[in-house]
């Protein structure tokens, strides 16, 4: 009966430490499971070499690895452990992504090494990031510091995700330089689009000189005929206000056309 009676007392201390035990398992397999916080959704992914950690971007082609320095596309990161997703089972070829959160982002020391604090950016190298050095649009904060000598290398640091432009990182100089310098590369990447922006770029400026020129012969001819008959100078002046409109008239059917170009 004293053994029945220790046992019963014995069970419930030995449920409470098996239970504590398997928390303490579970707890655990998570802590070494998920690599970020936020809810990951399901999205269908074109690029075939990509990982976990990766920072994708929307294009034309499908969402791709990012592989330009500052990038306008970029939609989120990919994490295959996150501690919440919502996952559509029905789409092929696809991984769950990041927004928002804090991800775990593959970086590299191109542009330096990352210190805490630091605004992290895209690269040239396919889904990797690197440290913000100018303005342009960033992914998020650094919240790990990153060293290498070696910029090939490719590490992971916890990154929190804010995707968004960033302003005030380089002066006036070096936004106009790295404007031309991106205008300039236009032309090599999207021969079709740059067509467009030059044709209609060519139709302002001709409107324009033409309605400059009909402008000025017209008022030099008003001018001359005021000076040579001062009884028609009202006629004359009505005749000047109406080369003033058709003027405005040339330089609008200039722009309109040049708009055309560029949505059609």
């Amino acid at each position: 009966m004293n053994k029945d009676m220790y046992l019963k007392k014995l069970l419930p201390i030995a449920i409470c430490l098996l239970l504590i035990s398997f928390q303490t398992s579970i707890k655990n397999s998570i802590s070494a499971q998920v690599d970020s916080s936020g809810v990951a959704l399901t999205l269908p992914i074109s690029d075939t070499e990509v990982q976990s950690g990766d920072i994708i971007c929307t294009q034309p082609q499908g969402n791709v690895r990012c592989d330009k320095e500052y990038s306008s596309s970029v939609f989120g990161i990919i994490s295959d452990n996150p501690s919440v997703s919502i996952e559509d089972f029905g789409l092929d070829k696809s991984r769950l992504v990041l927004t928002s959160g804090v991800a775990s982002v593959r970086v590299t020391s191109v542009n330096g090494n990352i210190e805490e604090g630091d605004l992290i950016t895209t690269s040239e190298k396919p889904g990797i990031g690197q440290k913000a050095t100018r303005n342009g649009f960033v992914i998020g904060t650094a919240i790990e510091n990153y060293e290498s000598d070696n910029p090939d290398n490719i590490s992971k640091i916890q990154v929190a995700l804010n995707i968004h432009p960033a302003s005030g990182l380089t002066d006036s100089r070096g936004n106009l330089l790295q404007f031309i310098r991106e205008g300039m590369s236009v032309p090599v990447f999207e021969p079709v689009e740059s067509l467009r922006y030059i044709l209609a770029a060519l139709m302002v400026i001709i409107s324009f000189t033409l309605g400059m020129v009909y402008f000025g012969r017209a008022s030099r001819s008003g001018i001359e005929a005021v000076g040579r008959n001062p009884l028609a100078k009202k006629v004359i002046q009505l005749t000047i206000f109406t080369n003033i409109v058709l003027t405005i008239i040339i330089v609008l059917v200039g722009l309109a056309i040049a708009y055309l170009i560029l949505i059609f």
